[in-house]
């Protein structure tokens, strides 16, 4: 019969640690979720959406400027031949394909068609 009971015991008493330490991870999930709230309430969290969508128009921005750069190199230095000013294009393409991401091809199109055109 003792046996019996400091077995049950021993069940009850694991069950218990059990629920007690689901009770304390749900009390610490909630808590997670009232500082973001928080933190969202006063304007300190922002979307990614939203950041991705910036950060793609800086790059957008920067792109076009550097592959602007040869048309106006060659119009304020005229003595340069139309070979060098295809070298200098060819560089800054290179150079921006080497600094993409995995699916920046899409983005910003930078294979030998989009070049062409």
């Amino acid at each position: 019969m003792l046996r019996t009971a400091a077995s049950r015991h021993r069940v009850i008493a694991g069950h218990d640690g059990q629920a007690t330490r689901e009770r304390a991870r749900l009390a610490a999930a909630q808590a997670d979720l009232a500082e973001l709230k928080a933190a969202q309430l006063r304007g300190e969290l922002v979307e990614t959406a939203v950041v991705e969508i910036e950060w793609l128009s800086v790059v957008r921005t920067i792109r076009a400027g550097m592959l602007a750069v040869p048309s106006r190199v060659s119009a304020r230095l005229p003595h340069l031949s139309k070979h060098d000013v295809v070298e200098i294009d060819e560089e800054i393409r290179a150079v921006l394909r080497n600094r993409r991401g995995p699916d920046a091809r899409e983005h910003f199109r930078l294979d030998k068609k989009a070049r062409s055109s």
